[in-house]
């Protein structure tokens, strides 16, 4: 009898690890699946059927120029070099050009080093815009071209910070 009893109580702790275990596997199974659907969404909240392509840009302080941004691309989302005397990829303020229906990333990175202020980005147009960032921090913004036009980008800190996103029409 005592035997059974304790049999029972080994077979009742049993299920209530495995019922536990299976609550922590649930748990952590949903969580993945709710932080992949959300990474498939853009900033403008669109879904993302194909990677974004990336543009690495920088705020910083140039002490011929003033405030700026500098671009550099990877190849994926075309640059505009506006800047006087800027270097073949690189440019100040630059232009981008996208297709209707691109997706992007800006990697948005503070190299202040000369004057250590806040920079920001914002395009009110696709619903863009990243925190104040201190010197040497980063952001990540992704956003869906779904409009054709001009578009302005801006630092709200800086007004002389700005540049051009152009988005053609894809069917052209």
């Amino acid at each position: 009898m005592k035997k059974k009893l304790i049999n029972k109580r080994n077979k009742k702790k049993i299920i209530q690890k495995k019922i536990i275990v299976i609550g922590i596997s649930l748990t952590v199974i949903s969580l993945i699946v709710y932080g992949g659907i959300n990474s498939l969404k853009s900033s403008n909240g669109n879904f993302l059927l194909s990677p974004p392509r990336n543009f690495f840009m920088k705020a910083t302080y140039l002490p011929t120029e003033g405030y700026a941004y500098t671009g550099q691309s990877t190849g994926t989302a075309k640059i505009l070099n506006s800047g006087v005397g800027s270097r073949s990829g690189l440019g100040h303020n630059p232009t981008i050009t996208l297709n209707q229906g691109n997706t992007v990333s800006i990697h948005l990175i503070n190299e202040d080093s000369e004057k250590h202020s806040k920079h920001n980005l914002n395009i009110d147009e696709f619903d863009v815009h990243t925190k104040d960032l201190g010197y040497f921090q980063s952001q990540t913004v992704t956003f869906t071209a779904n409009k054709t036009g001009t578009f302005n980008y801006y630092c709200s800190i800086h007004p002389e910070m700005t540049g051009k996103i152009i988005v053609k029409d894809h069917a052209k």
